[in-house]
């Protein structure tokens, strides 16, 4: 399988479960994971008390940490973005679980802030109020056409 094999098989894993074509999927864990990833190295204690905090701020979007990590799974269309569910699956692969939410691209609004190794991407929901902070890891470029669909990345 190459690299990104995956993505594609994800693609289509999704695409009986949305009504228009899928431009493009990205997998976004909550915001700091990798932060949270970093400090766990140094105090066990630290990192989980990072990580639990971030989990909080993905809103039951995604959740990382422990034996079972979940990881959401972005449908973009050209009218609006899925989201399901997702875990890692063996052989390299993403399991693509249920719908949890579709939002009209038009009623959302969408930051996306470059860092390092990954891109954080803020998603508001005026109607309801939600704010999901989620972040977009850029290593091996697996998330590159999804961040090339969303607003330009802030300064």
């Amino acid at each position: 399988m190459a690299k990104t094999d995956w993505v594609e098989q994800a693609k289509a894993d999704a695409q009986p479960q949305v009504p228009e074509p899928i431009l493009a999927v990205g997998f976004l864990q909550p915001a700091g994971s990798w932060g949270a990833f970093g400090m766990s190295k140094i105090s066990g204690w630290a990192g989980t008390a990072a990580q639990r905090d971030a989990n909080k701020r993905a809103k039951g979007l995604a959740k990382s940490g422990g034996f079972k990590p979940k990881v959401a799974m972005l449908a973009v269309t050209e009218p609006t973005i899925y989201v399901f569910s997702s875990a890692p699956a063996r052989g390299g692969t993403m399991k693509v679980g249920d719908l949890i939410a579709a939002w009209p691209r038009d009623d959302i609004a969408i930051t996306v802030a470059p860092g390092r190794l990954a891109a954080q991407v803020t998603i508001d929901v005026p109607e309801t109020g939600d704010r999901f902070e989620l972040e977009a890891t850029l290593l091996n470029g697996f998330n590159d056409p999804f961040l090339a669909l969303l607003p330009p990345p802030t300064l």
